[in-house]
């Protein structure tokens, strides 16, 4: 609908419509620095004006096979699961160094919980598992990856009791 003034009327202000598809989700902090979660899923909230003095929160995720960019800007949340592809060096028990690739899917369950931890999902993911990869691999030798690396790829999900 346009909204036309009449001469007696004046236009103080124009705010953005904010819309949320179904599987989406934003964060927008208010004047005093609280944290409002907004979801597409949720009726009331699928779509709405920015409060005054309030800001939509912006995440700076990492992106790229090895996550060496920090630069992608997220500033409505996909909470649908995702599809991320890693790559990583780690050495094995007689000093082989592997270059492991890979996929990840992941998804956001609890978004407020999230953003306590972390502001770099992306990174974070994938800083974990390369964590958890080199702690299981350097502890066999390049025979032994060959043979097991099934058994090692499930160990490093299984045997992980973090949220991630």
């Amino acid at each position: 609908m346009l909204f036309i003034p009449t001469n007696d009327e004046e236009v103080m202000e124009v705010r953005q419509l904010t819309k949320l598809a179904d599987y989406e989700a934003c964060i927008v902090r208010d004047k005093s620095g609280k944290e409002i979660f907004y979801f597409g899923s949720n009726k009331d909230q699928r779509s709405f004006f920015l409060p005054p003095h309030s800001q939509m929160v912006s995440l700076l995720w990492s992106r790229g096979r090895r996550r060496e960019r920090r630069d992608l800007r997220i500033t409505k949340i996909d909470l649908r699961p995702m599809y991320m592809s890693f790559e990583f060096n780690c050495r094995t028990n007689d000093n082989v160094e592997l270059v492991l690739e890979g996929s990840f899917f992941w998804e956001v369950v609890d978004l407020p919980a999230m953003m306590k931890f972390t502001n770099d999902t992306t990174g974070d993911i994938c800083n974990h598992a390369r964590s958890r990869f080199i702690e299981l691999v350097s502890q066999v030798t390049l025979q032994e990856f060959m043979t097991q690396f099934n058994k090692i790829a499930q160990r490093v999900h299984e045997q992980d009791e973090s949220n991630f």
